[in-house]
Order: structure tokens, then C-alpha cells, then sequence
């Protein structure tokens, strides 16, 4: 009878163990993801001359390159690296540079790109694209959709340029799997396959020798 109180008192140790050193947890970065589908007051330091390099040059809003130097600014928190140019040279500026990714596929964050126009990508429902912008001597801001930006302002669409991706690196999801025999009378420890995975990758953890002082 003492044997087996003691295999059970071991199994309930390693459970508790496993529970508060190893929770289930997952993050998704894009559930966090805040789209800005209003104006930003004048005093927003990412769209005024505090932060944003087109405002500090008197290039500010109206402007779409201004506009979103500075949401993407927001997103990020850091500054843009494309600092300088017109709407069309954005997109060949970052290729010749290496600043992002980029690619044909929407992203959240990304920025949307055409001959003569950038935008930021807001939303992403099916094929239905939002995005958000300003136009240099004309809206202050607004939001569009899309279901082909090839369709949009008459312009060649180059694609889109992925300079928010470093805020939307997904962690890595831990969980654990046990298996618990049934009591017998066999000589090992009925507790013995509980095992610790992370990411498919299973570790035994019945060394410790705070467990193993209880069964000797």
C-alpha cells in the first residue's frame, strides 16, 4: 500500500511540476494588430515634425509618402528606413537597398505600392483589401478598399513592401502530452511516460532528485 501512495504522490509532483513551469501558451503578433481607419490628430508626433522626416522637410500631410512614413512609424515603433523620395521611387528604392521583404501578397502593416502612390495596408477580409492613406494636395486622410490593386488610380501597381513584418513574429506554442499507466503491480513507475513537448520534440523529466528521493 505504501508503495503505491508513494507512486501516486510522484505522479502528482511531476503534474504540478509540468504545470507551472511549462503552461500552454500560444501569441499570434496580427491579433494584436490595431488598424487606423480615422485621421491622426495634428499632435501625433509619428505625422508631425517630431518624428516624421517628410514633415521636418515641409513635404507633411496632405502627402501620401508622409503619411505613411509615419503609420509605419506608429506600427513599429521605429523609424522607416525608406526616408526619402517621391511615391514612385519607394518601391525600387527599398529592392535597391535591401531595406524589407516585399512581395505580390497583402500583409498587414505592408505597404501598398504604385507608380505614383503608397499607401498602408489596414485590413484583409477574403480578397477585399483596406488600406489607408493621405494624397499629396488633396485628402487629408481616408480609407479605400480594393479587391485588385491593379484597378486603383490608374497607375501600374508594383506591390507591396513588408516593413511592418518584425512586430508580427508569432512565439512559439508550448504544451505537453502524459501518458499515465494503469495501476499494476510491476515494479516501475506507472508515471514513467509522462512526457514534456515543445514544438514535437519530446523530453523526459523524471530525473530530478527531488522526485526520485519519494520511491527510494
Amino acid at each position: 500500500m505504501n508503495k503505491y501512495l508513494k507512486r501516486i504522490i510522484l505522479g502528482i509532483i511531476t503534474i504540478i511540476m509540468i504545470l507551472t513551469l511549462f503552461p500552454t501558451a500560444a501569441f499570434a503578433g496580427e491579433n494584436d494588430f490595431e488598424p487606423r481607419l480615422s485621421a491622426p490628430a495634428s499632435s501625433n508626433p509619428y505625422y508631425n515634425r517630431s518624428l516624421n522626416i517628410y514633415s521636418k522637410q515641409g513635404y507633411g500631410m496632405p502627402n501620401c509618402t508622409a503619411y505613411a512614413y509615419g503609420r509605419i512609424y506608429e506600427i513599429t515603433g521605429e523609424a522607416p528606413l525608406i526616408k526619402s523620395g517621391n511615391a514612385g521611387s519607394w518601391w525600387f528604392s527599398n529592392k535597391r537597398n535591401d531595406y524589407y521583404e516585399y512581395g505580390s501578397e497583402p500583409k498587414l502593416g505592408a505597404i501598398a505600392c504604385w507608380s505614383g502612390h503608397v499607401a498602408v495596408v489596414e485590413a484583409i477580409d477574403g480578397d477585399t483589401v483596406t488600406i489607408s492613406e493621405s494624397h499629396w494636395r488633396g485628402k487629408y486622410f481616408n480609407t479605400n478598399t480594393y479587391s485588385s490593386p491593379t484597378s486603383k488610380y490608374r497607375q501600374t501597381f508594383y506591390g507591396y513592401i513588408y516593413a511592418s513584418d518584425s512586430v508580427f513574429v508569432e512565439e512559439p506554442v508550448y504544451s505537453y502530452t502524459q501518458e499515465i499507466s494503469e495501476f499494476a503491480e510491476i515494479p516501475c513507475n506507472p508515471f514513467a511516460k509522462t512526457e514534456l513537448m515543445l514544438e514535437s520534440k519530446p523530453v523526459l523529466i523524471m530525473n530530478s532528485p527531488m522526485l526520485t528521493s519519494l520511491v527510494g
